[in-house]
């Protein structure tokens, strides 16, 4: 079997790819063959220079040869490894471990840095911070509190990491705080727009893999464990992508119970890049749905209007998200104030985007969430706004590289204004430069 499977495969051209030598390296190499041209020289114009002055031809060759071994610099490997030695030594100091010796004269060489964005330049912990519904065009909701912890959220708590979803009268800024009362105003299970959130969020726990669980204290050590506390209090243990994480506490500030143990997955198309969107398609256990929205979606006719059966006969729905522009193609509806689906026009289709374009230039990743008894007749649920923010330290240390005369640039997949957001906070950007 060996080389004839597709592991194997992958190994045998990963042991073909001939490494790249440092630029000390490439100089070391050139080095050796000028002196080996000028010692092939110098060999030659003694024996010619003996031959002409009538020297034995023995003590001709003796002293060409002795010529050049002399001309080989044999202290010259033992000083470049002493220094490069001590190179190592400093990065140690400055808590950078160096696995090979000539990475050290590499890294004094480099003139660009190319930097994933995710997790690298950002704390890759998503925070959901703006939600928007074509149900209420007009209004802007955000969600409060930073981190997973949802242990109180929802039940009108003020902790440092809980939260809430309010709605604000300004379009055009993220608030995360209640500081200002006359603006900012909360929104629960009895406010009018409860419903169209509801289906958001809803939609956006069933397409998801991620988990949050509220667990006592433990000492477990999990990436995204949030229990900081040694008083056996309960803390969250959240498991998944940062972005799904962040979709599930979204939900749980939004007062939103999380769906899927009362709904059975049946279908899974997983997120890709070329589709740019991940697609689940789910029953309820009991048959009756947890909204109103999802309800009225599953007894949907067909749009043509020939059959008296509903598209989906079974109660299943398809929940969808991804990239706005991709969700918003393939929809022919949206959730209006009362959960019912209205037609999604152009200039509904128009507002959406331009929200999506507002999100992503204040550095938020964006995502829609959509449904429908088929992939063919989804629901525009709205759109969730998350925020990745950079980490401690980030604009500091790409301040000091381009006084070094490094230039960094950043490696994404997110779309250009989220880009140009967060690479402007990061200092790799500034002014109107793009």
């Amino acid at each position: 079997w060996g080389e004839r499977t597709e592991f194997g495969k992958v190994a045998k051209e990963l042991s073909e790819v001939e490494a790249k030598k440092s630029p000390l390296q490439v100089k070391i190499d050139e080095l050796g063959r000028l002196l080996a041209l000028a010692s092939s020289a110098g060999i030659c114009g003694m024996a010619v220079l003996g031959w002409w002055m009538g020297r034995p031809f023995l003590e001709t060759v003796t002293v060409a040869v002795s010529l050049a071994v002399a001309a080989i610099p044999e202290g010259l490997p033992i000083c470049v490894t002493v220094t490069l030695a001590l190179g190592v030594l400093r990065m140690a100091r400055h808590q950078a471990i160096v696995k090979k010796l000539p990475a050290v004269e590499t890294l004094g060489s480099t003139t660009v840095i190319c930097s994933d964005k995710t997790g690298t330049l950002t704390q890759n912990e998503m925070t959901a911070r703006s939600v928007y519904t074509l149900a209420f065009p007009s209004i802007s909701f955000g969600l409060t509190g930073v981190g997973y912890d949802v242990s109180g959220v929802g039940v009108g708590t003020r902790k440092k990491n809980g939260g809430f979803l309010f709605r604000s009268a300004s379009t055009e800024r993220l608030e995360d705080d209640e500081s200002d009362g006359r603006r900012v105003q909360r929104v629960t299970e009895s406010s009018m727009e409860f419903k169209a959130i509801s289906a958001l969020f809803a939609t956006a726990s069933i397409c998801n893999n991620a988990s949050i669980n509220n667990n006592h204290n433990n000492n477990n050590n999990n990436k995204h464990n949030n229990a900081n506390n040694d008083n056996g209090e309960k803390s969250t243990m959240a498991m998944g992508q940062p972005t799904e994480i962040a979709l599930l506490v979204g939900s749980a500030k939004a007062s939103v119970p999380d769906p899927r143990p009362i709904y059975h997955r049946l279908q899974e198309i997983p997120f890709s890049s070329d589709r740019k969107r991940m697609e689940v398609r789910a029953r309820p256990v009991g048959g009756a749905h947890t909204c109103a929205a999802f309800a009225l979606a599953a007894r949907r006719l067909p749009p043509s209007g020939d059959s008296n059966y509903p598209i989906s006969p079974d109660g299943s729905l398809y929940f969808v998200k991804g990239m706005p522009e991709s969700i918003l193609g393939e929809c022919r509806t949206h959730t209006a104030a009362d959960g019912s689906a209205v037609p999604l026009t152009e200039v509904g289709k128009a507002r959406a985007l331009s929200q999506t374009r507002r999100m992503a230039a204040c550095g938020l990743r964006v995502l829609a969430v959509a449904y429908g008894p088929s992939l063919e007749c989804l629901t525009f649920a709205g759109i969730v706004g998350m925020e990745d923010p950079p980490r401690e330290g980030v604009p500091e240390s790409v301040a000091q590289l381009e006084k070094s005369g490094v230039k960094v640039l950043m490696v994404t997949g997110d779309s250009k204004e989220t880009a140009v957001a967060i690479a402007r906070r990061c200092g790799i950007l500034e002014g109107s430069h793009s």
